[in-house]
């Protein structure tokens, strides 16, 4: 392998907030440049932490859980939010990632 071949990697960490308040579950994608995808699930008090996200321009996608209501299990509860936040091209948001760990504040009005 050639050293300096392909996209550097950013560590993104941060908190998502829906109306100024920490979305209390879910999920953030970061869509990279290069078609490269990173996942991470949004933890009860907003915190996210996505580990080996290419370089550059990244579009964000938030998504919160369906409420499912099966027998016997209780349902998971989330704040809802609205369906555009889950779409990548609707959204709006995007993050410029660098190399190394680095934080990024995501507000869903």
């Amino acid at each position: 392998m050639l050293t300096g071949c392909g996209p550097g990697r950013g560590d993104v960490s941060g908190v998502v907030y829906y109306k100024n308040k920490p979305l209390d579950g879910g999920t953030i994608t970061f869509y990279d440049e290069y078609n490269g995808v990173s996942s991470s699930t949004i933890k009860p008090d907003g915190s996210y932490a996505d580990i080996h996200v290419a370089t550059g321009t990244a579009k964000i996608a938030v998504a919160t859980p369906m409420a499912i209501r099966m027998t016997g299990i209780p349902a998971v509860k989330t704040t809802p939010i609205p369906p555009k936040y889950a779409d990548r091209e609707k959204s709006g948001l995007t993050c410029k990632v660098a190399s190394g760990p680095q934080e990024h504040k995501v507000e869903l009005d």
